[in-house]
């Protein structure tokens, strides 16, 4: 049993944030595997509009569940924390771990 002061990083500041901390992950693999598909099905870049929205997409996901996070970005999955966009977007619209 974990004593009061063990604090759990990597978790949800607050127990009331449990489903939308969850959700975060499940919205970020789906946009994670349409991204991919777009990918695989673009020739010539046709989806480039459609890429970058996922893109946006993902990128909000990454952002909220950071700030959901106990220990903020430094406590995000691996494949969150690695993630980059294919096509340029304006910087602050990224999250921080994007250089």
């Amino acid at each position: 049993m974990k004593d009061k002061k063990e604090v759990e990083y990597g978790g949800p500041k607050y127990k009331s944030q449990l489903k939308i901390f969850e959700r975060m992950i499940v919205v970020f693999n789906k946009a994670i595997k349409e991204r991919e598909f777009l990918l695989s099905d673009q020739i010539n870049h046709e989806h480039k509009e459609k890429i970058i929205v996922v893109d946006l997409r993902i990128s909000m996901c990454i952002k909220k569940r950071a700030r959901l996070t106990l220990g903020g970005y430094s406590y995000l999955p691996e494949k969150m924390y690695d993630w980059e966009p294919y096509y340029e977007i304006d910087r602050k619209l990224l999250p921080k771990t994007v250089s």
